[in-house]
């Protein structure tokens, strides 16, 4: 049967793929910030300002989220090949017809393995699906200072 260190070690190879590439650094800047209510208001510069800050934790942020959907993939599938293993090897022993419900349960309940692997990929599920909630936070902020900043130039260009 397949162990779950096998695919915790797939997963740890992805580390080495992508060691392959540059890999963005976590942007300066504090813990909070407050995202200005009235856009028009604000200077050229401090437009330019909000726009790399923006970009770059957007940037960073969809980093992160790859590193983590390419590891959560590969530990679901394994979770799914292990406990269908497992599931098929209780159908085996087992003289009468049993819900596949029941013996997924059966399965994870009786396999320390596979419980802690589904532990794992609900923690990685939960983290990927909070920064994405960010990741789309920071995409419409930076779109909203990107209309205005097209705005602006259009309306330069007709003066």
């Amino acid at each position: 049967m397949v162990k779950v260190s096998t695919f915790i070690s797939k997963a740890a190879e992805l580390h080495e793929l992508d060691a392959k590439y540059p890999n963005p650094q976590r942007p300066n800047g504090g813990t909070s910030y407050s995202f200005p209510s009235n856009a028009d208001s604000l200077s050229d510069s401090q437009m330019d300002d909000w726009l790399l800050f923006l970009g770059s934790w957007r940037g960073y942020i969809g980093y992160q989220i790859s590193k983590l959907e390419g590891k959560l993939v590969i530990l679901s599938e394994g979770f799914d090949l292990m406990l269908s293993t497992r599931i098929a090897g209780l159908e085996a022993e087992s003289s009468k017809r049993v819900l596949k419900d029941s013996l997924k349960g059966q399965a994870v309940l009786e396999d320390e393995e596979l419980q802690n692997l589904k532990v794992h990929i609900i923690d990685l599920t939960a983290e990927t699906k909070l920064l994405k909630g960010r990741l789309s936070l920071y995409e419409s902020q930076f779109e909203t200072l990107s209309r205005v900043v097209t705005r602006r130039g259009h309306e330069r260009m007709r003066l």
